[in-house]
C-alpha cells in the first residue's frame, strides 16, 4: 500500500514515513514547527522507536498527525502500529516461556541424578495413632490456644488501662463527647490534580473536534491559523498546540470538542479561547468522581 526504503523492511512504519519524507524534500525542523511536535519524536517515529513516545492516546495521536502531512492513509499506518506492538508482546511471551521450560527441565534432571546417586532409605511403615488421642490432641492444643489469647487480652486491657496518656485521652473524648470519623474525600480536588497532571503538564494542547452536522468553524494554534471552513457530518480533526487555542464557531449544529482527552463543555458560538490557564473553566465536574476512579 505504501512506498518505503527496501534497506529498512525490518522497520517498516519508520521506512515509509522517511521514504515519504524524502522523496518529498522536507526536513524534520520544517514539519516539527507546522506539526508542534517536537523534533525528537519525529526522529523516533521514523526510528520505529515508538517506546520513546508517550504511551497511549498521545503516541497515536503524534503517528496521525505526521501520516495525514505526508498525505498517508492514517487509519493504516495505525493498525500497523497496533500489529507491530501486538507482534513484540506475543515474541516477548514465548521466549519467556521456552526459558522457564528450559531451567525447569534443568532442575528435574537433577533431582533424578541426585537421587541415583543417594542410597535409598527404606523407611517402615507408621501405624496411625488411634482415633481417640487424635480428638484429645487437638482438643487440647485448641484450649491451650483459647486460655492465651484470654491472657493477652487481659494483660493488654490492664496495661491499657495503666497508661496515663490513653487514660487522659480517654477522659477527655468522653467529656466532650469526640467521634472520630474518617476524613472525606474531596473528589473535586482530586480531579482538578488529575487535569494538572494529563493537561497542565502536558508538553502540547491536543483539540479533537468530531461533528454530527454542518457548521462553520476557524481554529487557531499560537496566533498561527490551522483550519477555517466547514466541518461537515462525521468530520473529526485534531489540532496541536504549546500554549493556546482558540475556536471561532458559527452556529453549533452538532460540534463536539475534547481536549487531551477530556471532553468539554458545548462550545457557544462566537470565538472561545483555551489556554494553560483557563482550560479547567471548560471542563464538566458532573463526572468527576466517575473519571477519578477510572484513572486510579
Amino acid at each position: 500500500m505504501f512506498d518505503f526504503d527496501d534497506e529498512d523492511r525490518q522497520n517498516p512504519i519508520g521506512s515509509v514515513l522517511r521514504y515519504h519524507r524524502e522523496q518529498k524534500k522536507l526536513h524534520l525542523d520544517q514539519i516539527a514547527e507546522e506539526l508542534k511536535v517536537r523534533r525528537e519524536y519525529l526522529e523516533a517515529m521514523e526510528r520505529g522507536r515508538f517506546d520513546l513516545l508517550p504511551s497511549g492516546f498521545y503516541r497515536r495521536s503524534f503517528l496521525r498527525a505526521y501520516a495525514e502531512y505526508l498525505k498517508l492513509d492514517a487509519d493504516h499506518m495505525l493498525k500497523m502500529l497496533e500489529e507491530q506492538q501486538m507482534g513484540t508482546e506475543e515474541g516477548e511471551g514465548e521466549s519467556l516461556s521456552i526459558s522457564t521450560a528450559h531451567v525447569g527441565k534443568t532442575l528435574e534432571e537433577e533431582k533424578i541424578e541426585r537421587a541415583k546417586s543417594s542410597p535409598q532409605k527404606v523407611t517402615p511403615p507408621t501405624k496411625p495413632p488411634p482415633r481417640e488421642s487424635r480428638v484429645g490432641y487437638w482438643f487440647s492444643v485448641f484450649l491451650g490456644l483459647m486460655v492465651g489469647t484470654l491472657c493477652l487480652m487481659f494483660l493488654f486491657k490492664i496495661g491499657i488501662r495503666n497508661d496515663p496518656k490513653t487514660s487522659a485521652s480517654q477522659a477527655v473524648a468522653e467529656a466532650e463527647s469526640l467521634t472520630v470519623s474518617p476524613e472525606p474525600v474531596d473528589t473535586l480536588t482530586l480531579f482538578m490534580n488529575l487535569l494538572d497532571k494529563v493537561i497542565g503538564a502536558s508538553p502540547e494542547l491536543i483539540l479533537r473536534i468530531e461533528a454530527s452536522g454542518r457548521s462553520w468553524m476557524r481554529v487557531v494554534s499560537d496566533g498561527t491559523e490551522l483550519f477555517t471552513g466547514f466541518v461537515n457530518e462525521n468530520m473529526n480533526a485534531e489540532f496541536l498546540a504549546k500554549n493556546e487555542l482558540s475556536i471561532n464557531l458559527g452556529v453549533n449544529q452538532g460540534v463536539k470538542a475534547w481536549l487531551n482527552g477530556f471532553e468539554l463543555i458545548p462550545l457557544e458560538k462566537g470565538i472561545t479561547y483555551l489556554n494553560r490557564e483557563n482550560f479547567k473553566e471548560f471542563i464538566p465536574t458532573d463526572r468527576a468522581n466517575e473519571i477519578v476512579r477510572a484513572y486510579k
